[in-house]
């Protein structure tokens, strides 16, 4: 990914309906900033004023960042450049837009974007209480050993 020089703002725009999304946003504002950062709901009448035709770039299905110097940026590539207006995670974004870490970066946003409504309606916008319970109303899943760890039952004093 080649980030461009010298950005001094970006607008982001995002799903204005998910909590996710929202709680993201939320979090980018409260850092202190390496550049401007607007985020702006999709769903918005202040999105096509400022981006005509936003809406027909499916921005529900990717999150669209667009730089002060006109480029845009999907997905993965957005919030590499909202990381990016992080101070504290200017570093990480930098090493996440190398070419051995933007794939990783691009698979971990396609994962959590193609479950993001589910993931909200658990993880976000609930009080502990709400959220503990929906957490254990889960199914619980059975590691069928693929992902190569120890597991306590296989330890002769059941301990990792």
């Amino acid at each position: 990914m080649n980030i461009p020089p010298d950005i001094k703002k970006i607008e982001v725009y995002y799903d204005g309906r998910c909590a996710m999304c929202c709680t993201f946003q939320e979090w980018v504002n409260q850092q202190n900033r390496a550049f401007e950062v607007e985020f702006v709901p999709y769903q918005s009448e202040r999105a096509e004023e400022l981006f005509a035709g936003v809406r027909e770039m499916d921005p529900d299905r990717d999150m669209i960042v667009r730089t002060d110097q006109g480029k845009i940026f999907r997905g993965a590539e957005g919030w590499v450049l909202c990381m990016l207006s992080c101070q504290s995670y200017e570093r990480w974004a930098r090493r996440l837009a190398s070419p051995q870490l933007l794939p990783v970066a691009r698979k971990t946003c396609n994962l959590i974007a193609a479950n993001r409504l589910g993931i909200s309606k658990v993880l976000f916008r609930k009080k502990d209480k709400a959220l503990a319970d929906a957490v254990h109303e889960m199914p619980q899943q059975k590691c069928d050993g693929s992902c190569q760890l120890d597991h306590p039952e296989d330890s002769p004093d059941g301990v990792i």
